[in-house]
Order: structure tokens, then C-alpha cells, then sequence
């Protein structure tokens, strides 16, 4: 990596549907470059894939919660796993201490959390301990 591909990424973090030419004309290189250089940063696997972000202010009755997820030893893969398949769950890391799990959770309003998530996950017998912190509104994300 060097400091076009630097570049490449910091723009592409702000707009990942930039034109090849728009890229190449703000950055002094031709268009075919920053393709070339966009694939080897693909193919890396610095470049994981290019994605959308929705603006949760459109729809007014979206919940965001993060969970802290404490789990016995033995039950950590099915827990990982039963977590892996719910769809309101947005992201999740295997963290250390205070939990095992931190996740976040996109929901429609408690009782969805509540229903779809917090009863079938506090079901599985590996899970010790769930602590919900609820997000009263977004202060920063960067992509």
C-alpha cells in the first residue's frame, strides 16, 4: 500500500459509488489505474465489499440496542452461531470483559427486541447474562 491506495480508500469510505474517472481525476491517475489498484485491493481482501448506508432518521420507529452477552465456555459456539442467524442483528464481536459478545441490534421497538432476540438468546443454555444498553440517537459512524 501506498499513498494513492491510502487516498483510493479515504475516498471511496466517503462515496463508494465514485466513478473510476471522478476517482482518477481527484487524485491525478488515470481512470484504468484506480480500477487496477480498486482490484488489487480486492483481491488483498483490504477491500471487502462496497455497501449502502441507510439513513435510520427515515424511518421513525427503528430501535437500536447493544447487547453485552456473557456466556459459559462450553456454550459459546452455539450461542455464536445462534446469534449469527438473526437478521436484526447487525453486527457482532467476541469481545474481553465485561462480556463475551457485544452486539448490535436493529429492531422496530422494544417489544421486537424483546420477542425476537433477548427471550430466544437468554433461552439457550450457554448464556449467563445479557445486558441491554438501548441508543437514544446516533452521534457519529463512519463507514
Amino acid at each position: 500500500m501506498d499513498e494513492i491506495d491510502d487516498a483510493i480508500l479515504r475516498e471511496l469510505q466517503k462515496d463508494g459509488r465514485m466513478s473510476m474517472a471522478e476517482l482518477g481525476s481527484m487524485l491525478g491517475i488515470a481512470p484504468s489505474t484506480v480500477f487496477k489498484r480498486i482490484e488489487k485491493l480486492k483481491n488483498a481482501g483490504i477491500l471487502e465489499r462496497f455497501t449502502i448506508v441507510i439513513n435510520q432518521k427515515c424511518f421513525e420507529h427503528t430501535l437500536v440496542a447493544f447487547l453485552n452477552v456473557r456466556v459459559h465456555p462450553e456454550g459459546k459456539p452455539e450461542v455464536e452461531e445462534f446469534m449469527r442467524g438473526l437478521p436484526s442483528i447487525l453486527e457482532l464481536y467476541e469481545v474481553l470483559e465485561p462480556g463475551d459478545f457485544f452486539v448490535k441490534v436493529r429492531v422496530q421497538n422494544i417489544s421486537e427486541l424483546k420477542r425476537n432476540v433477548l427471550v430466544p438468546l437468554s433461552g439457550l443454555p450457554g448464556v449467563r447474562d445479557i445486558q441491554t444498553i438501548i441508543s437514544v440517537r446516533k452521534v457519529k459512524e463512519q463507514t
